[in-house]
């Protein structure tokens, strides 16, 4: 199936990848796309980040005072 980059500066990072691996066009293409998704997946979901966040907040908040009577 053809793959066509019709913008020239995507063009030229895409020549510039392939020479710097050493590899055809698509190859390069599908090894870029690759590594991009792996750094994608490899981030923590934002949840995850705010959860963290908060566990770390509440351990470094003072220990509630007992209501005065």
């Amino acid at each position: 199936m053809p793959f066509h980059i019709k913008n020239p500066d995507t063009d030229a990072l895409a020549r510039k990848f392939a020479g710097m691996k050493h590899l055809g066009l698509t190859e390069a293409v599908h090894l870029a796309l690759q590594e991009a998704i792996a750094r994608e997946t490899a981030k923590p979901a934002l949840a995850d980040v705010a959860a963290g966040f908060c566990r770390a907040l509440r351990a470094r908040a003072p220990s509630p005072r007992p209501p005065v009577d």
